[in-house]
């Protein structure tokens, strides 16, 4: 009886560890933003939300930002754009962004680059 126990136990502790010898412990690779929707959005209410902190949006310039930039998804997703036609569609987006601020909102957006400008440089000299 004990040895049928024993057996039983090792063939258990063998197949367990056998199975975890097998599995593959490699990272699924990331979606690329296109093709994962939540968390493009995701990424567009931060992105919102960091502008509405330094130059204080109303609701009406957020629902039209929010709406260029699900137009400009739209134009990106199931393409294949040339990195000279991505640069344009996102210098173009940039401006519609920009169209919407007001003339104070945009001066404190300028500040508030120029004040980031060198604060991302860890090892800086001087």
């Amino acid at each position: 009886m004990k040895k049928t126990i024993v057996t039983i136990a090792a063939f258990a502790i063998l197949g367990i560890a056998n199975v975890n010898a097998q599995r593959d412990y490699r990272p699924a690779p990331a979606a690329p933003q296109a093709a994962n929707p939540r968390v493009d959005n995701a990424l567009e209410e931060l992105n919102i939300n960091r502008l509405d902190n330094v130059v204080k949006l109303t609701r009406k310039q957020e629902n039209e930002i929010k709406r260029i930039e699900d137009r400009y998804d739209r134009l990106f997703r199931n393409r294949r754009l040339s990195q000279f036609e991505y640069q344009r569609l996102q210098r173009e987006k940039q401006q519609d962004i920009w169209s919407v601020l007001t003339p104070a909102q945009r001066d404190r957006w300028t500040a508030y680059h120029h004040s980031q400008r060198f604060d991302n440089r860890p090892y800086r000299r001087g």
